[in-house]
């Protein structure tokens, strides 16, 4: 298999509205034959069981799919590991079958269907990768922050994602996983209320996980944007404001590095000079806050006004207001 099987290849379809699309087609055409072979344990153990659901997936006969892999589960012999391959599988079925549906007339419940409970035992990140995706389309934002955090702790989960991701796809799983954070707490004119989402708890031990992860099966993410929010023109911390500060600041004592620079970022609206003097007063504050709440580290911080707009994955679906709110944000970087 490719290793830009999710990524892509450079050029290809941009970072534009069918980037999406075409990424997903690419990903479930390739998806389902690399996972054909996976189901080791069952075959060596049940293998009646195993030969009955490589028929079904072969088959795309999603029901007796989903009946086979029923009865793994309440086979002791097939053993956990074997259930995780199946239920992986069937998601990677369900996925391809999706994707499938996505130029049939009528056919949107359907396929939402098939991405939710391919995405339900959170055993395929791609599973949930895509449900973040369809909810950035429908513009529930909450819930695709969460579904990008789940599919960014299956990768660091080798249990789950036994081969890695390529970096470059890690890496876009962060980016979006930070996007979908901060346009849910857009408190900047939103048309639903502002909400703070966490980053994931790691799997592993409870630490900050999913866009905060210190690492991604080798991967560090080297610049983070944060919804720290504030007022309007003042560097007065909203109350979201506040908790991403607060979260920020438990990230830092846990990941302890040497250290830290902040670079503070406005939107586009006004003059150079007002909003280099207001993104220097806001990464200030942050910085400030974390000085007075035990953070030992040097401290380093940066405006930037609104010189540096964020590089936005996929602008699709996204009004004015959500580039705004995105522009505006401190951001975490690490060396």
């Amino acid at each position: 298999m490719s290793s830009r099987w999710f990524a892509g290849t450079p050029g290809a379809a941009g970072s534009g509205p069918g980037r999406f699309a075409w990424l997903c087609a690419r990903r479930a055409l390739l998806i389902i034959p690399f996972l054909l072979t996976t189901l080791r344990p069952a075959a060596a153990e049940c293998p009646e069981l195993a030969a009955s659901f490589d028929a079904a997936i072969k088959g795309q006969n999603l029901a007796a799919a989903t009946e086979t892999e029923s009865r793994i589960a309440r086979e002791a012999a097939c053993g956990s590991r074997a259930l995780v391959d199946a239920q992986r599988r069937r998601a990677a079925l369900q996925i391809s079958m999706s994707e499938e549906l996505k130029s049939r007339p009528g056919s949107a419940a359907r396929r939402e269907a098939l991405i939710v409970d391919a995405e339900k035992p959170e055993v395929l990140w791609l599973a949930s990768y895509v449900l973040g995706e369809l909810r950035m389309e429908q513009r529930r934002f909450v819930d695709a922050a969460e579904a990008f955090q789940r599919a960014i702790e299956i990768v660091k989960n080798p249990d789950r994602t036994p081969t890695a991701p390529p970096t470059a796809d890690i890496q876009y799983l962060i980016d979006r996983a930070g996007e979908a954070r901060m346009l849910a707490a857009n408190e900047d004119g939103a048309a639903q209320p502002a909400v703070f989402v966490t980053a994931a708890k790691d799997h592993r031990d409870g630490s900050v996980g999913g866009s905060l992860s210190a690492n991604v099966r080798g991967v560090v993410a080297k610049s983070i944007p944060l919804p720290i929010n504030f007022d309007t023109g003042v560097a007065q911390l909203t109350r979201i404001g506040q908790q991403a500060a607060d979260e920020l600041l438990a990230a830092l004592k846990e990941q302890k590095p040497d250290r830290i620079l902040l670079v503070g970022h406005t939107d586009e609206r006004g003059g150079d000079a007002y909003n280099m003097r207001l993104s220097e007063g806001r990464v200030d504050t942050v910085a400030r806050f974390l000085k007075e709440n035990g953070v030992t580290a040097r401290i380093d911080v940066q405006a930037r006004g609104k010189r540096e707009p964020l590089k936005i994955r996929d602008t699709a679906g996204l009004s004015q207001q959500d580039i705004w709110a995105l522009n505006r944000r401190v951001e975490w970087r690490r060396e």
